[in-house]
Parts: C-alpha cells; sequence; structure tokens
C-alpha cells in the first residue's frame, strides 16, 4: 500500500522515460488519425471515391462557421441543414450528423477557420489551441520540468486528433491561475470568455464570491455580458432563438444516449452506467456537485492563493456539471500542472503523485474502459484529485 501511497518509484528519471514513451505513442496515434483525415476515412465509414476528406468533430464548427458568412446563423442549430452540409463537406456515415450545442458566442470563434478549406481549418484550429494550451501549462510547471510532460499529456491527444475544442476551456482556466495574483481584473476577463461552454462556469461564481476576488468577479461577469452583445450583433437574435430551440436536443442527447456514454464523463454518466435510472442520476449529481462547491467555497473563503483557488476552480468544474466529455479532460492538466508545480517545492503529500498519475492518465484509457467493461471511473478519479486538492490548498492557510 506505501507503494501507491507515495510513488516513490515514480522518480524524475522514470517519469521522463514514460513520458518519452507515452509522446511517441500519441504521435504515431495523431498521424495515423490525421493521414485517416486527409485520405476520406474514418472509423466505421463506408469507402469512398468523392475524393472528400473525412469527417472529423471540428467539421461541426466549421460548417457552423460557413453558415454565418452565408448569412443563416441560425441554421447552425437546424440539424436536418447541418446534415445536408456536413455530407458536402467531408465523408460521413449515412444519416449521421455531427450536432452543434454551442451557444452563440463560441460561433464567433468558428469564423476565422471557417474562411478557410475544411483540412486547412482543421490544421489551423488545432495548432492555436494546441500552441496556447502547452505555452500556459508550461508556465505553470515548474522551471526544470521542460515541454515533455504537457506534449504526452493525453488530454492533448483527444482534441489534436478530432478538432475538439477542450483546449479553449481548459486555456481559460490555465489563463486565469497564473493571472489571479497579479492581475485580477485581466483573469477575470479570462475567466468570462467560459461563456462559450458555459457549463464548465458554474463553479466560478462561486469561487470568485467566496474568495473575495471583487475585481476578478466583476471583471468575468462584465467580460461574458460584452461577449453576448458582440455575439448577438454580430449573429442577429435568430442565432439565439435557433439555440434556444435546441436546449431540448441538448437535454436528449445527454438523458437518451445519443452521445457515447463511454465518452461522457460526468457523476451522471457513472451512474447511468451502472444501472441507475434517470431520477436517480441527476439527484447523485446534483448532490455530488453541491458537496463540490461547498468544498470550493469554504476553501476559497480561507484564500490559500490564487494558484490553489483556481486549480481546486478548474477541477471543481469537471465535477458541477453532468454534460462533461473526454475532450474537456484537457481542463485537468491545469490542477495537474499547478499540484507538479507545488510538490517540486514542497514535496508530494501521500497519494498525490498516486492519483494525480491516474487522472493524467485516463484520458487515454478511459473510454476503452467504459466500452469494454463499464469501468467508468473518471469522475470519482477527478473527485479524489479534489479532495486532495483540497487537503493541500487548506494546509497553505496560514492562520
Amino acid at each position: 500500500m506505501n507503494a501507491l501511497r507515495d510513488a516513490a518509484w515514480l522518480n524524475p528519471p522514470r517519469a521522463r522515460a514514460y513520458a518519452t514513451m507515452l509522446a511517441c505513442f500519441m504521435a504515431l496515434g495523431l498521424a495515423y488519425g490525421w493521414l485517416s483525415l486527409a485520405l476520406g476515412h474514418h472509423p466505421g465509414a463506408p469507402a469512398d471515391a468523392s475524393g472528400l476528406p473525412g469527417a472529423s468533430d471540428f467539421l461541426s464548427f466549421w460548417t457552423a462557421g460557413r453558415f454565418v458568412w452565408e448569412g443563416q446563423a441560425a441554421a447552425a442549430y437546424d440539424l436536418t441543414a447541418l446534415r445536408l452540409a456536413e455530407d458536402r463537406g467531408a465523408v460521413m456515415q449515412p444519416g449521421a450528423v455531427l450536432a452543434f450545442f454551442y451557444p452563440p458566442p463560441f460561433l464567433l470563434l468558428c469564423l476565422p477557420f471557417a474562411l478557410l478549406p475544411y483540412l486547412a481549418g482543421f490544421a489551423a484550429f488545432v495548432a492555436a489551441q494546441t500552441a496556447a494550451l502547452v505555452v500556459l501549462l508550461r508556465r505553470i510547471l515548474p522551471e526544470g520540468w521542460g515541454y515533455l510532460p504537457v506534449l504526452a499529456f493525453p488530454g492533448l491527444l483527444l482534441n489534436a486528433a478530432t478538432g475538439q475544442n477542450g483546449f479553449v476551456s481548459a486555456s481559460c482556466f490555465a489563463g486565469a491561475l497564473l493571472l489571479l495574483g497579479r492581475s485580477p481584473i485581466a483573469a477575470g476577463s479570462v475567466l468570462g470568455l467560459l461563456v462559450v461552454k458555459p457549463h464548465l462556469a458554474l463553479a466560478v461564481p462561486v469561487a470568485l464570491l467566496c474568495a473575495r476576488r471583487w475585481r476578478a468577479l466583476f471583471a468575468c461577469g462584465m467580460s461574458a455580458i460584452v461577449i453576448v452583445a458582440m455575439s448577438w450583433a454580430v449573429l442577429g437574435s435568430a442565432s439565439w432563438a435557433g439555440f434556444l430551440r435546441a436546449a431540448p436536443e441538448i437535454r436528449a442527447a445527454l438523458e437518451l444516449h445519443a452521445e457515447d456514454w463511454a465518452k461522457l464523463q460526468s457523476v451522471f454518466t457513472t451512474a447511468r452506467v451502472l444501472g441507475a435510472p434517470l431520477g436517480v442520476a441527476y439527484a447523485v449529481q446534483a448532490a455530488v456537485g453541491l458537496g463540490v462547491l461547498a468544498g470550493l467555497a469554504t476553501a476559497s473563503r480561507r484564500r490559500p492563493g490564487p494558484g490553489a483557488e483556481t486549480a481546486l476552480l478548474a477541477t471543481a468544474a469537471l465535477l458541477c456539471t453532468p454534460h462533461v466529455l473526454d475532450y474537456d479532460l484537457a481542463v485537468a492538466g491545469v490542477p495537474l500542472a499547478w499540484l507538479a508545480h507545488e510538490a517540486d517545492g514542497g514535496g508530494w503529500r501521500p497519494w498525490e503523485k498516486f492519483a494525480a498519475g491516474l487522472v493524467y492518465l485516463w484520458p487515454l484509457v478511459g473510454r476503452v474502459l467504459t466500452q469494454s467493461y463499464g469501468v467508468a471511473l473518471g469522475p470519482l478519479l477527478l473527485l479524489w484529485l479534489f479532495v486532495l486538492l483540497r487537503r493541500r490548498a487548506m494546509a497553505m492557510v496560514t492562520v
């Protein structure tokens, strides 16, 4: 048991060796995935002689952005229109559709990439997101660690392979962690950008309010309001009307298994995978979410420091919503990087290294384990990490 509690065997040389092997594995996986995309194939798709590229999750972002440039922003929320447009842009499974379930502010982010051809837009979208998050996480990590643990993080693989957007929310939390201590207004403004994925922002006002970070809280609110107003001005009220009409479809996708539960990483999903009825799953999600918010609030009230507060906030964000997918686990890179920074200076506390290692690797194996064996441990690992982070944060409080 001590071997797991202290994980002394995971020393720096071994960690570097494991990270190097993992980075090589990820590079090969990405190369295969991108080549398949460029050649017009994806798992489960029929052979196609049209010359179109293969579908990726980015296809829905690119298609939605193209609708905006064509003056049809509301069509981004019309599944029939999306299906027809996506079929013209990439090789799709018959009748398949990659839905666009994001609020209009996210459409603003899609616009510049939709000006490019599909594959070029995919490459630019992935490159911009990856560069931003890698630079931010590297600044959080200890000085001598280098880029290897960031580049080997499996949370990057899921986003880079499919063109997903988990890097956006992860970069918001990473930027806030770096800025909160010296520029609260800038940190709050960065957190306000989470309006593009508001379900991950549920814990933000609780943390800032309880920590009495008034300037950050005000800036966060103003930033969100400005972005919403910009989306209204640029895209028109029809885009918001379309989004609100699509809201029941978003809920149905979660409740009726339209989303692959192996991809979902919430407490709600874990309960459903274990056979809980819908109402029970929501009750469990609510109980855990409220408990996490209470833990976040009491820790933030003691003000253990900007880094500890933001690391706890990022972890809480993943636990407080029923709609978290495995690509959102890129957000977990923020508390992991902060924990590594703190442990580098003051040592690892019991179980921290082992828990951090499991959370670090989970994006790589979580989907396979859930699909094959019904093992949905992601939320439990995140909850364990939250408890350990809170313990460390409370120990940092000066009495």
